[in-house]
């Protein structure tokens, strides 16, 4: 079978955001580096550049790699700017956003399945997007089912009366069809592997009533990243990556012939296979735009340029429609999205063990590369400021790689990246983990290094991060979890450590300086022995302290892994989330529940209950509105009073009645 590179990067990149966040060194660390990108001339040379890339990864297996890449061209040293006076600020108690999910930023609303509006409740599984009632039994209001290409799974952006769905899909290659005078075994014979297209589709719904309706819909070929609503204005992320056929030999003997005919295969890519493709439809299904999704010269590339996959960032304006109001696209490929409300940074951790790493060019000096184990983030930023418009503002590259979201920061015009430099499967058994917290600012179509803190968790990692204004808080853990306080104000400090059992996963401010951590309890020996909770007082940021600690028991929570499971009321002093628990000794096995932690003014800990839910079903969000708390899952939703954690009702998705289809 035929190489597959991309196969291999997604199975990374899916380790990489499975461990937590990040960590810190000093010293011996590269500098970040920083690159201004230029746009493309014309189509021309934006295709010869594409082919020229996949001609020189090609294999006998195959095409070597699907990244994209910038070329760096100069670097920038730290500055030794003073510390400047700072307060912990940004610790207030932060509850959900206005559609009920636990976002980053406030104000930027972030897509996920299940959200909380006007006393509904709109969640899209299997395929179907439903309106339930927010109340204390749930009803089955209104539903639509989305059917067409492979989908798997979806997110939900509510803005006003529509809704904006956005379904990750596959669409599998045309069979080649038999020559003139051939037969199928001669096809078959050929040994060509005819990759398919990953799909990003985004439906644009009407929610003005209690049943959804299709308004229209634009299908991307391209690979889904993430997306941000802003006022009004979504911001879509995607990759694409050209997929001519591939030849695959059947032995040695054939490896030379696969080779030069994937050379050849390189070379007749065509523009539509190299600039991502959108088609848009009406409700009726009647085309209404088809072609390229960005201009060539709204593409972006390093003056030495590398890769061939291409990052897209699409604005569009759901309450006009899906028209693309601007395109802004990068030779490069993305991971992750973080958006505050005037930036958007699109990361990328490239794995030298995996395929080549880009060349790292330094101004009067020859084309070197890293070490073999050698990781870097490649980032992009985007001024979104615009209600209209996205406008490419430069790229750089910080040593390490990114475990998440969290890990970026967007303050007073600089961006803070929390990075680990040793890939996660080294780190550990080597000692050789280095991490840091680097600061980059916007200068000459660039981002730029200013400063950096490192020295922490030595031979660790990090696993959650948290950013207060000028103050990050990060845990780092192998046999402890010290939990680091640091001053980013100007030259990067750290302010003070505390060093408790177990770890955190994530970080939630309480208000009052209180700081509250999930994740795991462990044993001196860093073994992890269950769940636990913690509360942290940072009001002293010299000297932290642990308030209070709750141990949970073995089990999961999704929102070990992905913070918009959490939720926290405020009001109510409540933490919810969807709990899991495992008990060997028992004949029921696993439990799974909603499990409500309410934390008193001091930080005390107490559970306040745990909300059964129906056997066989796991629940992977819990939204919390004024009366009601809804447990979240693929099979169906439980609901259950918020004050006493008490079940007062649920409905099952399955089986469906029927309803009606979009095209």
């Amino acid at each position: 079978m035929p190489s597959r590179p991309t196969v291999l990067a997604g199975a990374v990149a899916a380790l990489v955001a499975g461990i937590g966040a990040a960590q810190l060194i000093a010293g011996a660390a590269p500098t970040a580096q920083a690159a201004g990108l230029v746009g493309y001339s014309g189509c021309g040379e934006l295709l010869a550049h594409y082919r020229s890339e996949l001609k020189r990864s090609a294999s006998a297996y195959g095409f070597g790699y699907g990244y994209g890449g910038f070329g760096i061209e100069d670097s920038a040293s730290p500055t030794a700017a003073g510390a400047a006076e700072r307060s912990a600020g940004g610790t207030d108690a932060v509850g959900s956003g206005p559609s009920g999910t636990n976002l980053q930023e406030q104000g930027v609303d972030e897509p996920d399945l299940a959200k909380l509006q006007d006393g509904r409740l709109v969640v899209l599984t299997g395929n179907r997007v439903r309106v339930l009632s927010a109340e204390a039994q749930p009803r089955l209001l209104g539903q639509l089912r989305i059917r067409g290409e492979q989908n798997y799974g979806g997110e939900l952006l509510l803005d006003g009366d529509r809704a904006l769905a956005v379904v990750s899909g596959f669409r599998a290659a045309p069979m080649p069809q038999p020559q003139s005078g051939s037969s199928s075994r001669e096809i078959v014979d050929s040994r060509m592997y005819m990759p398919g297209t990953p799909t990003t589709r985004v439906l644009l719904l009407d929610m003005s009533g209690n049943r959804p309706t299709l308004i229209e819909e634009a299908t991307y070929d391209a690979q889904y990243v993430s997306a941000r609503l802003v006022d009004g204005t979504v911001r879509l992320v995607t990759t694409t990556r050209p997929q001519p056929e591939i030849f695959y030999p059947q032995g040695p003997a054939d490896e030379r012939e696969m080779l030069a005919r994937n050379k050849a295969a390189a070379g007749k890519v065509k523009l539509v296979d190299v600039l991502p493709q959108v088609v848009r439809k009406d409700a009726e299904g009647t085309v209404v735009q088809r072609g390229n999704a960005v201009n060539c010269t709204q593409t972006f590339h390093a003056r030495t340029p590398y890769g061939v996959s291409t990052l897209l960032v699409t604005t569009m304006r759901p309450g006009d429609g899906l028209a693309a109001t601007d395109s802004t696209a990068v030779t490069t490929d993305g991971d992750l999205v973080y958006a505050s409300a005037e930036r958007l940074y699109v990361a990328t951790s490239r794995w030298g063990t995996v395929g080549p790493v880009m060349p790292m060019l330094r101004s009067g000096s020859a084309a070197s590369r890293p070490a073999p184990d050698e990781v870097t983030t490649e980032l992009h930023g985007f001024d979104i400021s615009s209600p209209t418009a996205t406008r490419y503002l430069g790229s750089g590259s910080v040593p390490g790689y990114v475990l998440g979201r969290w890990a970026l920061s967007s303050h007073e015009g600089a961006l803070r990246v929390a990075t680990t430099r040793q890939p996660p499967w080294n780190g550990e058994q080597s000692g050789a983990t280095s991490s840091m917290v680097v600061k980059l600012e916007e200068r000459d179509g660039a981002l730029v290094e200013t400063g950096r803190v490192g020295g922490l968790g030595k031979t660790e990692q990090i696993r959650a991060v948290r950013y207060f204004g000028d103050i990050a808080a990060v845990v780092t853990f192998r046999q402890t979890d010290p939990l680091y306080l640091l001053d980013l104000s100007g030259k990067p400090k750290v302010l003070g450590e505390l060093k408790v059992p177990g770890f955190s996963t994530y970080l939630h401010p309480l208000g009052d300086d209180l700081l509250l951590g999930l994740g795991q309890d462990a044993a001196e020996d860093g073994t992890v022995t269950g769940m636990q909770m913690s509360v942290f007082d940072i009001s002293d940021l010299s000297k932290p302290a642990q308030v209070d600690r709750l141990r949970l028991g073995n089990g999961y929570t999704p929102a070990l892994d992905d913070s918009r499971a959490f939720t926290y009321d405020p009001d109510r002093r409540l933490a919810t989330f969807a709990f899991n628990a495992y008990d060997p000794a028992s004949k029921i096995g696993e439990v799974s529940t909603a499990l409500g932690i309410s934390v008193d003014e001091d930080g005390t800990l107490r559970e306040a209950g745990r909300m059964p839910i129906q056997s066989g079903a796991w629940s992977a969000r819990v939204l919390v509105d004024d009366d009601h708390l809804y447990a979240v899952g693929e099979t169906g939703v439980v609901a259950g009073d918020a004050d006493t954690m008490e079940r007062t009702g649920s409905i099952e998705f399955f089986p469906a009645a029927p309803e009606p289809l979009t095209r």
